[in-house]
């Protein structure tokens, strides 16, 4: 597919009758299949990506257009072929060290002109091409591209350009530090304790407005968790980050396959569906909720068949009729074994029978309403098709008027992260170990 094609094909489809939503989803299908394409051809070259950057920036302006008017009105004007559509990093300084995990490192850096304060993600080399990784990274901006501008979405700045090292790195809004981090330190003050309802619901409300801005848009985030979501500096906000392995549902050969972290991993994904959708979203945020709750992760099993059994263990066996179409969708004879396996194990100790939800009841009523109890056990429901959805939670009457604690709630986040974000920083500053290797930082005189 030529790379001017990508964005005139939606543009084609866009007959007044589209929401927004669905013309960044038809969009965002094709410029993932053309970063595709020129990667596995091998001609992913520094002006191509500076193309798709452009077009990345141009599909942003359209949708926020499209919200603003859902419209009647064509664009005028095709895409603009912009060269340039990737900075460089001598435009930043960084700051210190946010973290890194078994994929790359994230800096907190400062714009050397405008001072803006930004995240910078850059993805380690692995044993591939370096067309993989700019592509990688290209897709990841193309998603939180199609989502600019949700408040509880981490926002995309651009895409920065390394001139020595020819890496490219995602330029991020920066909001703080980890809801992880933020609740150990508050079930560390406070005894072990996890949040109480009043904050959870607020933190879920946003959560689940995000996801479901994501799911509208036929996006897949897949690894949602509380590593995965920011606290702001000033308490009131939390927001989805890392889209490293999100898919988008509208693509020709979309990738279903096992990815995520196996505590917040739901059923479908751990049994090998091949066509599940954003509900195991949902399931990860019925485990957060959880965690909030309880100040630990509900599931933390070691492979597919504990992880099963934790979840029975705490749901309930699934009746014979869930259990079978599993089994009858199950992608090969391993998972195949797995699931045998988890739910023998299940049967046998748990009387094989299906439970009405939540199985240790007892234990959660203690921490939430039964309003609140609804939507932890309507998130965390073993069967796809009967789990909530992110727009179906939001209805639900537990978050009617829960704008009366905001401000208590606020307060409490904003005490907890400012603690975290000090630490975070002071730790992580100057590590050369983890900093990115801007060394023509050094040729402007200033700090590498």
């Amino acid at each position: 597919m030529g790379g001017g094609d990508v964005c005139t094909m939606a543009d084609e489809r866009d007959d007044g009758t589209g929401t927004a939503a669905s013309m960044a989803a038809t969009r965002l299908a094709e410029l993932c299949a053309m970063i595709d394409d020129h990667a596995a051809a091998g001609t992913m070259s520094e002006k191509r990506v500076a193309t798709i950057c452009a077009m990345i920036e141009e599909c942003n302006d359209d949708v926020e257009e499209a919200s603003r008017r859902r419209s009647s009105r064509r664009r005028s004007g095709r895409w603009r072929r912009r060269v340039g559509g990737t900075s460089s990093t001598r435009c930043y300084r960084q700051i210190g060290r946010i973290s890194s995990g078994g994929f790359g490192v994230v800096v907190k850096a400062e714009h050397r002109d405008t001072g803006q304060t930004v995240a910078m993600k850059t993805l380690f080399r692995r044993r591939r091409s370096a067309d993989d990784d700019a592509a990688d990274l290209l897709r990841e901006a193309s998603f939180m591209a199609a989502c600019r501008g949700n408040p509880y979405l981490v926002g995309l700045h651009g895409v920065a350009r390394n001139p020595r090292t020819k890496q490219y790195s995602l330029v991020m809004e920066y909001v703080g530090p980890s809801l992880s981090a933020a609740l150990a330190e508050h079930v560390e003050r406070h005894g072990g304790e996890g949040y109480a309802e009043a904050t959870v619901r607020r933190i879920m409300r946003q959560l689940l407005t995000g996801a479901a801005a994501m799911h509208e848009r036929r996006i897949i985030h897949r690894d949602i968790k509380a590593r995965n979501i920011l606290v702001g500096g000033d308490g009131d906000v939390v927001k989805i980050c890392d889209f490293g392995l999100a898919m988008s549902t509208a693509e020709a050969a979309a990738p279903y396959r096992r990815v995520g972290t196996d505590g917040y991993m739901a059923p479908e994904v751990l049994l090998g569906m091949p066509d599940y959708d954003g509900r195991v979203d949902t399931w990860s945020l019925g485990c957060v909720m959880a965690k909030l709750l309880s100040g630990e992760a509900p599931f933390r099993g070691e492979g597919t068949s504990d992880q099963l059994y934790q979840i029975f263990d705490m749901l309930g066996v699934p009746g014979n009729k869930t259990r079978e179409a599993f089994k009858s969708n199950l992608r090969g004879p391993a998972m195949a074994s797995a699931a045998a396996a988890a739910a023998g194990a299940g049967g046998a100790r748990l009387a094989a029978r299906a439970l009405p939800g939540l199985r240790k009841r007892v234990v959660w009523k203690k921490l939430l309403s039964r309003d609140g109890f609804d939507v932890l056990r309507g998130l965390l429901t073993f069967d796809p098709g009967e789990r909530l959805t992110a727009a179906a939670a939001l209805r639900h009457r537990w978050f009617a008027g829960a704008d009366a604690d905001e401000s208590g709630v606020a307060a409490l986040l904003r005490k907890t992260a400012s603690i975290v974000a000090g630490a975070v920083i002071s730790a992580g500053a100057f590590v050369g170990t983890w900093m990115i290797p801007w060394c023509d930082c050094r040729t402007a005189g200033t700090e590498a």
